[in-house]
């Protein structure tokens, strides 16, 4: 299983297709390597573990990354129910009252949200290091940054299991300080609008 959960999402989503493995074994994977590694490097600020249990149990949607394990970044995603700091002391006990509209799209393509991560205050610098949680650390070298604003996404390149972010691959800045690859999304192409927005 330590093997699985270096694949990336589409791999992942392979296998369970393929029923070669459950989500539920995905998302234990998931968590033993969050637990075992997020003391190093502050990546994952809000557990979601047993929203997330929950939902591998249950039946998930049929979309392309049904089953596999996701961290949502903290900052413009809300989950119901779920704090939402945005990396801020103000908005430490703040509490999403309803899912953003990306967080709609990601359980609709059947990932199976884990936990949300660290990010800069209010995502206005380029450096994770939030005073309400401190920094996360780069996972190949300790003592080094991981950029902004999707700095914890490469927590997941390094240690566990699926991507995050609102961008389909890490932000230019976090990639290029933790030594992979990556880009962000077209302007408005990736959603953050709520549902309640578009409610009659």
């Amino acid at each position: 299983m330590n093997d699985i959960a270096l694949l990336d999402a589409t791999a992942q989503a392979e296998l369970v297709r393929g029923k070669q493995v459950k989500p539920i074994e995905l998302l234990e994977a998931t968590i033993e390597r969050i637990e075992r590694i997020n003391p190093q490097i502050n990546a994952v600020v809000t557990p979601m573990y047993e929203i997330a249990r929950k939902t591998a149990e249950g039946p998930l949607p049929d979309g392309p990354f049904s089953g596999v394990p996701f961290l949502l970044k903290d900052l413009g995603a809300g989950y119901a129910g779920v704090r939402q700091t945005q990396g801020s002391v103000f908005l430490e006990d703040f509490v999403s009252p309803f899912d953003s509209e990306l967080t709609v799209r990601y359980k609709r393509a059947g990932l199976v949200i884990t936990g949300k991560t660290n990010t800069p205050e209010f995502g206005v610098v380029p450096t994770t290091e939030p005073r309400l949680f401190g920094p996360t650390r780069n996972p190949w070298a300790l003592e080094h940054s991981v950029g902004g604003s999707s700095g914890s996404s490469l927590l997941p390149a390094g240690s566990a299991s699926a991507r995050s972010g609102r961008a389909p691959t890490p932000g230019a800045t976090p990639a290029w300080t933790c030594a992979r690859s990556g880009g962000t999304t077209t302007p408005r192409r990736a959603t953050t609008a709520a549902r309640a927005c578009s409610a009659g």
